[in-house]
């Protein structure tokens, strides 16, 4: 039995490494993407999170001064002590996923717990728009702080309410105590009108004692009964429908970088048609078509997206437009490669899309997974495009400046595009 195949390829040592390059893309994809969601819920202490404190102080109690410390100094959660507005900020930014806001009457109301047993609500924000999976995080992280800070509370006004109802028992013991004197001198007949008068006083203190206890268990088993003082309530400041909304920028970015892969290895950019062409000529033909090409493209996704998935973003229309332009400005990279490097260039392109997919931060904040992710994180086109889309979808504002990027980059390449067609001028075309 003679293996031909095996033969074939000693005879075509290319193909050997056409081969071993398949043979790593599924190592690279299974490694890189692991890489970004390995552990995240592990890593929740480099979540940065805000703290605003508001709260005015009472004698005897500075509560909101005493949070912010505490949650500053934790080593489980990265909070960071700002200003009201340096927060906001950072949260529509995505410099900061959460804001604690700690009330103006946080102390004044926990210090009249025992009398006002009133819940206090504390605020805290998130921008499901940056990261949806960032908000469910930030959500559960919150529903354990909660849960902490009203067992402190609790215990401490506890503790409290024990020590003033021993004050109160001692000092009824003592009450008592000098009425029984009183009463021996009365049955040994030491009445005198001072005598009386310490009598009556004692008997109202001992009837003032009695109240006051009475008050402290009735104040006790109302704060038993308000067993969680402290209730923390999200905002969301961008909110989104669904996880869908939040997840279709990751995964709108994906499919255009995909469609720009398979576009070029399928279809041979550098291969010119037609006689008596120069460069230039060919170059417009070309490029016209494929642009013409992907935009249909991109339409496609973007009805898909629309009338099947239901995607209904803040700015439609930019929305679309936008999709536009990412999907010309990865081509024009992906085509470059593939011209310069032929198909090795489109395979270093497909690592390269594997590779954006666990550092651009699509799942899990990049915060959470490596150095090197958050490094590169800023500079890769799909986390380019990703931020964009956000903006349209869900946040809002401005993208002027990520217009700005991506048009550079279809500029920049494809001039690199144009000079393949220059140095290949005299290349024989096809008709």
């Amino acid at each position: 039995m003679k293996f031909r195949e095996w033969q074939y390829l000693r005879e075509h040592p290319a193909v050997w490494r056409i081969l071993l390059g398949i043979m790593v893309i599924p190592l690279v994809y299974a490694a890189t993407f692991l890489a970004s969601v390995w552990n995240p819920y592990g890593e929740l202490h480099r979540l940065p999170m805000a703290v605003v404190n508001q709260d005015r102080p009472v004698k005897g109690l500075d509560w909101g001064q005493s949070v912010t410390r505490s949650l500053v100094r934790s080593q489980t959660l990265q909070f960071h002590r700002f200003t009201e507005k340096r927060a906001l900020q950072d949260l529509h930014s995505g410099k900061v996923y959460l804001i604690l806001r700690i009330p103006s009457g946080a102390s004044w109301q926990l210090s009249h717990l025992g009398r006002r047993a009133q819940v206090l609500k504390v605020t805290y924000e998130t921008n499901a728009g940056q990261s949806a999976v960032a908000a469910k995080m930030g959500n559960s992280a919150m529903q354990k702080l909660q849960a902490t800070l009203n067992r402190e509370v609790v215990q401490s006004e506890l503790a409290q309410l024990q020590t003033s109802s021993a004050k109160l028992g001692q000092q009824l013991g003592e009450t008592s105590k000098q009425l029984a004197q009183t009463t021996q001198a009365v049955a040994a007949g030491m009445v005198s009108p001072q005598v009386t008068a310490a009598d009556l006083a004692i008997s109202q203190g001992l009837q003032q004692g009695s109240r006051q206890i009475g008050a402290q268990v009735q104040t006790t088993a109302r704060l038993k009964a308000l067993s969680a003082p402290i209730k923390l309530v999200q905002h969301d400041v961008a909110p989104i429908a669904n996880n869908g909304t939040g997840m279709a920028p990751y995964f709108m970015a994906i499919s255009l970088f995909v469609g720009c892969i398979t576009l070029n290895i399928i279809y041979d950019a550098g291969k010119r048609h037609g006689r008596a062409r120069n460069f230039l000529t060919a170059w417009i033909d070309k490029m016209a078509f494929l642009w013409g090409f992907v935009i249909l493209a991109a339409s496609g996704m973007w009805l898909g997206v629309w009338y099947i998935n239901g995607l209904r973003p803040l700015e439609p229309v930019k929305t679309y437009l936008f999709g536009l332009l990412v999907i010309v400005a990865f081509f024009s990279i992906v085509t470059c490669f593939r011209l310069w490097l032929g198909l090795t260039g489109a395979w270093l392109m497909l690592l390269f899309m594997l590779f954006q997919i666990g550092c651009s931060g699509g799942t899990y904040p990049i915060e959470l997974t490596n150095k090197l992710y958050e490094t590169v994180h800023p500079y890769l086109p799909m986390t380019i495009a990703m931020t964009g889309f956000r903006h349209t979808i869900s946040l809002g504002g401005s993208i002027a400046p990520i217009i700005g990027i991506l048009v550079g980059i279809i500029i920049v390449f494809s001039l690199g595009t144009l000079g393949y067609f220059y140095a290949h001028r005299q290349d024989p075309v096809n008709d």
